[in-house]
């Protein structure tokens, strides 16, 4: 009989390990609007408003996830003290550090883009508005910054796969390259997706770089189901414990992996989004915007779901190598 890691962890786990590849695609997507916002002058609100809610995303995202990290590790006061981590041998450790890191950063940028005088969201804070205003650097070198937060995005995602990886090849599910690969690439499509939902709703779909971004999730999603087929592949080439993780990954959890990872996840968002260009290249057929922005925002969210499953079936279906 094979044990499950999976019970160890816990839905908790499942979720931070959602959210922190939520938070790191959000900071990505958001980062690259910034950046966009003073390229083209016709959609620099837009793309401003982009980058804004990718980093309030960001933040809110790994707060979230971390604080339910803490949480089950029961002994959630101890953060305060991560300065004292030093075991770097450790993911656990080196995730500490990586996720303190990237929370600075974040809420730096969202501090930066979100308040001050003339910009950001306009809410009546005047000591944070003056605080935003008093640190803003100049625009060259908060770009700068903004590129290496999103490098730390990226670590961030592949963080939360390497923290379970590290026990390879002990849990084969678990493999330490291309499961670092598939989460990369489902967390930058829903950062992509939590982030541009927010852009769609308050701005609409057109003229606010939201076509574009679409686009930019579809090649990842189609990365990422070939990443899948490979992983897949190289799972049952594992021997008997490779075929049997396989079999509960796609039979004993078939409704969290074939409706919720590959139909919702992957399969409805490109169908959505062909849907929706070729009902725009049509002559004579104009689709409304309000129909536009309701098919944009349903492909966004079931990238979100697919994400979250993609995850708890990753977690939940891996088995243990029997200890003889």
């Amino acid at each position: 009989m094979f044990e499950s890691p999976g019970e160890l962890w816990g839905t908790l786990i499942g979720t931070y390990l959602f959210l922190g590849g939520l938070a790191g695609g959000a900071y990505v997507t958001g980062a690259v609007a910034d950046y966009l916002s003073y390229r083209n002058e016709q959609r620099s609100d837009a793309y401003r408003m982009t980058a804004r809610w990718g980093m309030v995303i960001s933040v809110l995202g790994i707060a979230v996830g971390g604080l339910g990290l803490l949480f089950h590790l029961g002994e959630p006061t101890n953060v305060a003290y991560f300065w004292l981590f030093t075991q770097m041998n450790s993911w656990m450790t080196i995730g500490v550090w990586i996720i303190a890191v990237f929370v600075l950063l974040a809420v730096i940028q969202a501090l930066w883009l979100g308040f001050g005088k003339g910009t950001g969201f306009g809410l009546p804070f005047r000591r944070i508005n003056r605080l935003a205003d008093f640190t803003r650097p100049t625009t060259k070198e908060r770009l700068a910054l903004n590129a290496i937060g999103a490098i730390v995005g990226i670590v961030l995602i592949v963080y939360t796969a390497l923290l379970i990886s590290d026990v390879y090849p002990v849990v084969p599910l678990w493999h330490p390259v291309l499961l670092p690969l598939l989460f990369l690439a489902s967390g930058l499509s829903m950062g992509i997706c939590a982030t541009i939902a927010v852009t769609a709703i308050k701005k609409g779909v057109h003229g606010t770089g939201v076509h574009e971004f679409s686009l930019a999730d579809d090649v990842v999603i189609l990365s990422e189901i070939a990443i899948l087929a490979v992983f897949l592949y190289v799972l049952q080439a594992q021997g008997a414990i490779g075929v049997a993780t396989f079999e509960r990954l796609t039979e004993t959890f078939a409704f969290e992996f074939w409706i919720g990872v590959v139909v919702i996840g992957l399969i409805l968002p490109l169908v959505i989004s062909g849907a929706v260009i070729l009902a725009n290249r049509m002559d004579g057929f104009s689709i409304g915007g309000t129909t536009e922005k309701a098919a944009y925002v349903t492909k966004f969210g079931f990238v979100i779901i697919g994400g979250w499953f993609l995850r708890m079936a990753v977690l939940f279906s891996a088995i243990n190598v029997p200890i003889i």
